[in-house]
């Protein structure tokens, strides 16, 4: 299986390693970096995608600015090679009109977007539980997710990187949408969207710092997620508020607990490591590939939980 990464970033890099270690060894690089690291040196790497589109290819490995993942993924569809294109899916909606258009005439290709959050040992159980009514009806959820941008590559400027700039498919809404994509894999439809987004001068970024967005789901739940990129102590956490009980995960803490009326359980993920998640997500991928199975989440339900949530 010949297997091409497009994009040597710090997500492209951990792919890359990820791979090697699993056994992976025919693998290309597409890469305009002036700087590879020494460890990566032996593989070929191309400067364009169109010169590594000459060589046979089985499956691609999208993990770009979020501005090049339309046509990056459009060159690969229409040599129908299967595609795991890291989240956003994109960011401008003609170019994702136009690529959802060409997934169609090829009904066999398998995609994927890499969604990791619902690979999360703790995401299985919530799922089990929601599923069960362990919690009686829902009626609440909050999400809170904040990071300190400048902190994320600190040997980086921050404010030249894709997710402070509103060209390049940047801003809080789309950079961190991973808990949107939660939202709708736990929930379920979606009937109705208010979205804020705030710009906090501290950042000096041309892309919003901050965004809330109001939602409700089928079954009268309604809930507020809110994503940002200025809490220098990273804050994680996942309420769901039931007739029955409250459930309460906490991301930096690895912890999960059920707390009803007369009972609580935690759970902790001791065994936790964060690159446990692009782990699992690619080898659920490249079993997809080899049984031949459609897989969700893929490019066109992500581009239209993107349209659901108005990012694009």
């Amino acid at each position: 299986m010949r297997i091409l990464i497009c994009g040597l970033g710090s997500i492209g890099q951990r792919h890359l390693d990820n791979l090697i270690n699993l056994g992976y060894k025919d693998i290309l690089i597409v890469s305009a970096r002036k700087f590879i690291p020494v460890k990566f040196k032996k593989i070929q790497i191309f400067k364009t995608i169109d010169e590594a589109l000459k060589m046979k290819i089985d499956l691609a490995i999208v993990c770009n600015p979020t501005h090049l993942h339309e046509i990056t993924a459009i060159k690969l569809i229409k040599k129908n090679i299967n595609i795991f294109l890291e989240k956003p899916v994109g960011y401008n909606r003609k170019k994702l009109v136009t690529l959802k258009n060409i997934i169609k005439k090829y009904p066999n290709n398998i995609n994927m977007v890499g969604y990791m959050m619902r690979f999360h040992p703790a995401m299985k159980i919530i799922k089990n539980i929601l599923k069960k009514k362990s919690l009686g009806q829902i009626f609440h959820f909050n999400f809170m997710w904040g990071e300190y941008l400048p902190y994320w590559h600190k040997n980086e400027n921050y404010k030249k990187s894709y997710a402070a700039n509103k060209s390049m498919g940047g801003g809080a809404a789309l950079t961190l949408s991973h808990d949107l994509d939660l939202a709708k894999y736990l929930f379920g439809e979606v009937k109705q969207v208010n979205i804020i987004k705030s710009k906090i001068n501290s950042l000096k970024i041309n892309a919003e710092s901050a965004v809330d967005i109001l939602v409700e789901f089928r079954g009268n739940i309604i809930g507020n997620i809110h994503l940002d990129y200025l809490q220098k102590k990273p804050t994680r956490k996942l309420n769901i508020y039931g007739t029955d009980g409250v459930l309460e995960f906490d991301y930096y803490k690895n912890e999960l607990s059920i707390n009803k009326l007369k009972s609580l359980k935690i759970k902790k993920f001791k065994k936790f490591k964060r690159n446990d998640l692009f782990v699992e997500e690619i080898k659920y991928f490249i079993s997809a590939i080899k049984n031949k199975k459609r897989i969700q989440p893929n490019i066109v339900s992500s581009f239209e939980m993107l349209k659901t949530f108005k990012l694009v």
